[in-house]
């Protein structure tokens, strides 16, 4: 189909203007047959009306006036829905009829609504959006029949919140375990380089706020906020809420505490940056934290990462090293999840999830409780080898050697009945690293146990303590945070035996 151009057919309607923008500010051709589009969420996606060669004209004339509206004044995700909608509905009916439709039926609405199913029956929720929009501008898209049925039809929408209810243990939060594991991961993968500096910036970024993936992608470098006090350096974040209806991505803000941890890790992702653009020649202060590899041509926006490039630094963790199903929805119910075990109320979860009211938090109070499991030493030994929470190498001897080295070259627990004097391994890093000892060590890449290290009064210890706080009722928060110690330590036991059992036969 050629370009639209206003003859007799179309006289009575209103033209498509020359060019127009979005939300976003992308400009684009509207008389065109496919509109190459950008904006924040997505890299480039197209409207394309030339596949549209069952239905007149006319519609076509009016189907674009009514995305037009749409792309003028709502979210890209928005608009490209409701288009998506609309492709779904003419390939499944109207391409079908073999004749050229002026005009929707209500046979054609019919049709299509019995392709559906409970499930997925808000897709015909989306299509009456559209198509009661180009109804009201008076454009006289459906029949009389269509917008009576359409105006009186119950129409089911998308089911939400059953991973939440149900706690999916592959769709629904992350449990404790699984979260200290992603953090174990990525910070090994990072430090042997196997994922980058932005990869492992952003899945701390999930891990801290539980954002949406366009929040990351319209951060700037500006947003981080770094005052300084006798010395120390304290950190703020403005998040930018980014979905609030209506608005563009940097409207509105929220500040939220930052972490000295992740304070320094964003400062050096903004020193890369700068290095970077100093090498392409590029001027200005007004840049993303995360930059693309060229420019998205949205004003304001420029050099920033589509919310669909930072979904890929997450997939990029995934797949490279964490093992688990992961995506920036689950580290998002995971913050509203725990904050609500927690004994949260729902204003506060609200602002947590960035939510203007407390509508949508309900569904985190229905969810079933959190089980924490029985965690005896025959458990954690059946465990152990899959969760791999050990990170360090087995001394291949006996301490002996290594006590030579000195008194302070032992890791010590000095809580164990009998075996206080006896060291549960050395540091191969050699250096104050500010963590508990000896609880961190065991899922620490530096340590070193040793063969004949107290590993079995240690984990005995653990599991005891944790029996205690059950006992007593105790926040399951409180306890179960050295689960993935016990783990680890239950690994090493294994490792040991196995160690000794070759030395054993070689001998």
């Amino acid at each position: 189909m050629s370009e639209l151009t206003f003859g007799a057919e179309l006289a009575d309607l209103p033209p498509l203007p020359l060019t127009t923008a979005t939300k976003d500010g992308h400009v684009f051709a509207p008389r065109s047959d496919v509109w190459p589009l950008r904006a924040l969420v997505t890299n480039s996606r197209a409207f394309d009306f030339s596949r549209l060669t069952s239905i007149s004209t006319r519609m076509i004339h009016k189907l674009k006036l009514g995305l037009i509206w749409h792309l003028e004044h709502y979210s890209f995700s928005h608009a490209m829905n409701l288009y998506q909608r609309m492709i779904d509905f003419y390939y499944e009916v109207l391409a079908r009829k073999n004749v050229v439709a002026d005009t929707i039926e209500l046979s054609d609405i019919l049709n299509y609504r019995a392709t559906l199913n409970s499930q997925t029956e808000w897709k015909l929720g989306a299509l009456r959006i559209l198509l009661e929009n180009i109804e009201d501008f008076g454009y006289g898209f459906c029949s009389p029949e269509v917008r009576d049925y359409l105006r009186e039809a119950t129409i089911k929408g998308n089911v939400k919140g059953v991973s939440i209810r149900t706690r999916d243990p592959n769709e629904g939060a992350f449990s404790d375990l699984e979260l200290m594991s992603i953090q174990a991961s990525i910070n090994d993968a990072y430090a042997d380089g196997k994922i980058g500096l932005y990869t492992y910036a952003a899945v701390w970024l999930f891990l801290g706020y539980g954002p949406r993936p366009i929040q990351i992608a319209a951060l700037k470098e500006n947003d981080l906020v770094v005052s300084e006090n006798d010395g120390a350096r304290a950190y703020a974040l403005r998040m930018p809420r980014a979905k609030q209806f209506g608005q563009d991505p940097r409207a509105a803000f929220k500040t939220r505490y930052c972490s000295k941890q992740i304070g320094m890790l964003l400062e050096e992702v903004i020193q890369v940056n700068r290095e970077r653009r100093i090498r392409l020649g590029l001027i200005g202060d007004d840049w993303p934290m995360f930059m693309a590899r060229k420019d998205g041509e949205l004003p304001g926006l420029q050099f920033h990462m589509s919310s669909q490039q930072v979904g890929y630094l997450l997939k990029d963790a995934a797949s490279r090293v964490v093992g688990l199903k992961t995506n920036a929805k689950r580290f998002r119910i995971t913050l509203a999840q725990r904050a609500v075990d927690d004994g949260k109320d729902k204003h506060t979860v609200a602002e947590l999830l960035d939510h203007s009211d407390t509508q949508n938090v309900g569904v985190y109070y229905e969810a079933s409780p959190a089980v924490v499991p029985r965690l005896d030493r025959h458990l954690a030994m059946e465990l152990a080898p899959i969760a791999q929470a050990f990170a360090g190498v087995v001394v291949t001897v006996n301490g002996e050697h290594e006590r030579k080295l000195g008194p302070t070259s032992g890791i010590f627990d000095r809580s164990l009945n009998n075996a206080a004097d006896d060291a549960l391994g050395s540091c191969g890093q050699m250096s104050f690293c500010g963590l508990a000892i000896p609880f961190a060590c065991y899922t620490c890449r530096h340590f070193k146990p040793w063969l004949d290290g107290p590993h079995e009064e240690f984990m005995a210890a653990l599991i005891d303590d944790r029996d205690r706080m059950i006992a007593e009722d105790i926040s399951p928060k409180l306890y179960t945070i050295r689960d993935r110690t016990i783990l680890a330590v239950a690994e090493v036991i294994q490792l040991c035996a196995a160690q000794l059992d070759e030395e054993e036969v070689a001998a």
